[in-house]
Parts: structure tokens; sequence; C-alpha cells
């Protein structure tokens, strides 16, 4: 097992990471011209200093950094020579951090690394999709060294995984704790939307898709188990299919709970409820932000409506998105999930089957899901109540 872990940018547990198989630590600044996959606001503000001296210490416990280039969309600015200008100072300034790995998710910038470069050692992210052999196969023949698979939706699609670890000889890296819907419909949008957040370019963003995506969790939690992750106790059933490399998210959050993830993974041990794994947000410790981060992101009056921007602040505090928590409303017991679970999915296709007609992850569910209906009840209809702010024009009085 290789573990690709998520930065909080922490110097003091390096030393316990690397007592586990952690094999790099992928991270980057919270803006830069090519953008990546969080928002700006979401990410560290990190000096040349701070992200230098931190690859450094990963480097002397053994540890690698990979630096996130994976915007799904670069807004035609790469065939400028502005850009191109900035890439190369940008990459420059990345190689003299001695970071050799980088993750990209366009082809273009791919070769393009690879050209001037050479001695960089390529990923390629999940924003570019790849799902079948021929993608993968492609992208290896452009020079990728490591693809995370489109884990979304085919981390439970065996027979998918088996094709794609024969058709190429590159490593192959699965996300493993995602909460994600499988085969979601807001992808790209969601993905295109961290772009265009995260590039300099001072665009003004919220989350609808995750708002969406949350909202569809609480209509219905059987998406708990729906989500494609893979729990800790079945890793060994993908090192079987030849996947040995695994990613585990989630970026900023707190050194306790990114331990206990890479512990978990690390040990094949589930914590007794498994969304301690799976969920980026709802935890008791603050993130760390910049001094002035509400109103230095969200402080927009030119560009919506700040008593509206209260409807979403508000919810997102209840939820503990963004903010701490004291205590979750819901939980996925791990001991109401079978021992075989994983072998449920042998001989489902869940891509191309009705989930009404399948049940296999509703009765998982309701064996195993926990929350109290009230305050579930309470939180769609401020989804609804937000949900209908955004769809007619009212958070900008249009």
């Amino acid at each position: 097992m290789k573990l690709s872990v998520a930065a909080n940018y922490d110097p003091d547990i390096i030393p316990q990471l690397a007592e586990y198989p952690v094999e790099e630590i992928y991270g980057k600044f919270h803006l830069d011209c090519i953008g990546g996959g969080r928002p700006s606001y979401m990410g560290a503000v990190l000096s040349e200093k701070d992200l230098a001296d931190y690859v450094k210490a990963l480097k002397k416990n053994g540890i690698a950094f990979n630096y996130l280039l994976n915007s799904s969309c670069l807004s035609n600015r790469e065939w400028s020579r502005r850009w191109q200008g900035r890439l190369l100072r940008l990459l420059e300034k990345i190689a003299g951090m001695n970071i050799t790995r980088l993750t990209v998710s366009t082809p273009y910038l791919l070769e393009r690394i690879k050209a001037t470069f050479p001695h960089f050692s390529i990923r390629v992210g999940i924003f570019a999709q790849v799902d079948t052999p021929r993608r993968a196969k492609y992208w290896e023949n452009l020079g990728a060294d490591n693809i995370t698979l489109e884990s979304f939706s085919i981390n439970r699609d065996f027979r998918r995984l088996e094709l794609i670890r024969e058709a190429v000889g590159c490593d192959l890296t699965l996300i493993a704790n995602h909460p994600c819907l499988p085969n979601c419909p807001l992808q790209y949008y969601h993905q295109n939307g961290f772009a265009h957040s995260s590039d300099g370019k001072g665009s003004f963003f919220i989350d609808y898709c995750f708002l969406k995506c949350t909202y569809e969790r609480l209509r219905d939690p059987s998406y708990l188990i729906k989500s494609c992750w893979i729990r800790p106790e079945d890793v060994a059933f993908y090192e079987a299919l030849g996947y040995h490399h695994f990613k585990i998210l989630e970026r900023d959050i707190p050194s306790s709970e990114l331990l206990k993830r890479v512990h978990s993974y690390s040990r094949g041990h589930s914590p007794a409820d498994l969304t301690e794994l799976i969920l980026p947000y709802g935890f008791k410790e603050a993130p760390k932000r910049r001094k002035l981060w509400l109103i230095r992101n969200f402080l927009k009056p030119t560009k919506i409506s700040l008593l509206k921007l209260k409807v979403l602040h508000d919810f997102a505090k209840e939820q503990g998105m963004l903010f701490p928590l004291k205590e979750h409303f819901f939980c996925v017991e791990s001991s109401g999930i079978p021992k075989d679970f994983i072998l449920g999915f042998r001989g489902r296709n869940c891509s191309e089957l009705n989930c009404a007609k399948c049940g296999y992850c509703e009765t998982i569910a309701k064996q195993s899901v926990r929350l109290d209906e009230t305050r579930r009840s309470e939180l769609l209809n401020q989804l609804a109540k937000i949900d209908n702010m955004l769809v007619s024009g009212a958070f900008w009085h249009v």
C-alpha cells in the first residue's frame, strides 16, 4: 500500500505520518495561474517560504510533495503569451523547492510540462475522468506516470477496474474516502466551478453543486452507502486487483482527523462512525483560517446581497461546513455494514442498475445510518429555501 494524503500543512504531524505507508502529500498554493480542485477560500494561504519549508520537512521524513495543477479548465488563457510566461515562472518556482511531482487534468498541460521540464513525474487527476481502458492508455501514451481513476463512479465496478489495470503499465490510484454521489450529474459543472474559483481571476463562487448533493444525501440517506468510498477493511480486495495506490481526502482538515484517516486505512480498520472518514466537514475543531477570512472572501456587495448571503452562512455553520461543529445529527455505524459488504457488488454494475429495483444499498443504509429526523427535516427546508433564492434570482435582487 502507498498512500497519497491531503496536506493540511501542519509540520508537527509529519513524523507521525512517516510511521505509515504515506508516499506523498498533495496540495498547492490557494491561488495560481492554473487553478485547482478547490475554491481558493478553502485553501491554506501559504508564502513561498512556508511551502518550501514544509516540503523540506517532508523530504527529511522520506515523504514527497505532489503539487496540484489539476484544474479542469484553463479558460483558453493557455494560448496567450502572458499565461505561458506565468506558467513557466510557476514551474520554475516549484522546481526550485525540490518538488518533483505534479498532478494535471488537461492533456495539453501534461505535454507542455513534459516538453520543458521532463524531470517532473506527472500524475493525472480525477478531473480527467479516466474511467475506461482506452482513456487510461491515452494518458499513459502522453507520458503519465500515475493516473487517478474516476473513483466517484467505478470504485465498485470490478470488471472495469481489472480491464484498466490490464491495459496500462503505469501506476493507478483510487480515491478511498470521497462522499460524492455515484455517477454524479453535477460533476463537470462542479469541477469547472472549482477551476475558475482558484485561478487568480477573483471570480465570486457559490458552491451550488455542493448544496445540491447535500440536499440529495439528506433526502435519501442511502447515498451515504451508495457513494463509492472504500472501507479500510476492503483495501486488500483492491490490492488483489492490482491497485496499491490510494488517495486520502481532505485538504486543510484538523490534524487529529487527518491522522485518524491515515491510521484507519493503514491498519485496515474503520472507526465506529464511518462518516469520520468520508465527510469533508463537520469537525469539532475549527479549520485554520487567515485573519478576516470571511470578510476577505465573501464581503462582495457588488456581486451578491449580503443579507441573502447570511442564509448561506447560517446553513454552513449549522452543518459544520467551513466552521466547527459540536455534534453531528447523523452517523453511519460501521457495525451495521456487513463484513462481506464489498462482495455484494460482484455481478452488479451500479452504473447500469435501477437502484429502486436493486435495493442493496438501501437495505444496508437501514441497518447502519442513524439520524435525527427533526434536524433532517429542518435542514431540507433550509436547503429548499436557498435553492429557491438561487434559481429565482432573489440572491441578487433581480
